[in-house]
């Protein structure tokens, strides 16, 4: 019958929705260690947050990093990120008012991530012969979660002359 597959259909459709706010709601509130704080609180706390990484044009894996320093209260070195400070501090004191937990932000919170221009020019050196760039950010990547010296170029993001990047879910 087809209302009755047309109804089955919507009704799972339907429910995304729901799963998926869900979903994404839970990743937020560990990315800022807010684990079991109520969506009431955290849903407004994210949103302000999102608007001030937009209007400052903020990295997202750098600023979710230095957010478990400062949990840990060291604020200087986020706090430097934003255009708006004092803004930036409004809501800094409203999440940390909600003691995060900075253990846990670290373990959600990669240092290193294959940045689209490091992977660039891993393949630029591959085609060339040169396996030395893959590897490196290989290293790197292979444990995401553990700050390691020497490897700091793997945790910035891409310089501005490196311009605007596309890419698909094929690559």
């Amino acid at each position: 019958d087809l209302d009755q597959a047309v109804g089955l259909a919507q009704e799972s459709l339907d429910g995304f929705g729901r799963q998926y706010v869900a979903a994404w709601s839970a990743g937020m509130r560990a990315k800022l260690g807010l684990r079991d704080v109520d969506d009431d609180v955290a849903t407004p706390l994210v949103a302000g947050l999102l608007d001030q990484l937009r209007q400052s044009q903020v990295d997202h894996t750098s600023f979710y990093r230095l957010l478990g320093r400062a949990a840990r209260g060291d604020v200087e070195p986020i706090r430097g990120l934003f255009v708006d400070r004092a803004a930036f501090d409004g809501w800094l004191a409203r999440w940390r008012s909600l003691t995060p937990d900075a253990e846990a932000m670290d373990r959600v919170n990669p240092v290193y991530i294959p940045r689209n221009h490091l992977v660039e020019e891993a393949l630029a050196a591959a085609t060339a012969g040169d396996l030395d760039p893959l590897s490196r950010l290989l290293a790197a990547v292979t444990l995401p979660y553990d700050e390691r010296p020497g490897l700091e170029r793997y945790a910035e993001p891409a310089p501005e002359d490196f311009g605007d990047y596309r890419t698909f879910c094929g690559t």
